[in-house]
């Protein structure tokens, strides 16, 4: 009957992020500029780092976006330190689900917040 064409939106914007930072290189270049910095960061403090920019990037951007630019950032951080990529992956995938305040940061929260308005 009705369709939600802001989690459509939402959905969508996030693969065009995606796209962009995975073509204009930009993925890349951050990985690398992270990568750098990894053998100098103890490995829980690395963790913690890793968790608290994609939980609060997450807050602000969808969890989908979130984790569709930062997994290839992070995938190129391990390659260019030569380290596991489970190391700084794992944390950053599960970090994108602590994403609950606002309502544009999951796909369920837009959905309970479009239904809200209608009544």
């Amino acid at each position: 009957e009705k369709f939600d064409f802001g989690l459509l939106l939402l959905i969508g914007g996030s693969i065009a992020i995606n796209y962009g930072f995975t073509n204009s290189g930009l993925s890349g270049a951050l990985g690398d500029a992270v990568g750098r910095l990894i053998p100098r960061v103890q490995p829980f403090t690395l963790n913690l780092l890793v968790v608290l920019s994609v939980t609060l990037s997450s807050q602000v951007l969808s969890s989908i976006s979130t984790a569709s630019t930062m997994l290839p950032v992070l995938a190129a951080a391990s390659v260019q330190a030569m380290v596991n990529p489970l190391t700084l992956m794992l944390p950053a995938t599960i970090a994108t689900s602590f994403a609950f305040l606002l309502p544009t940061a999951t796909p369920p929260n837009v959905v309970v917040l479009a239904k809200s308005q209608e009544l």
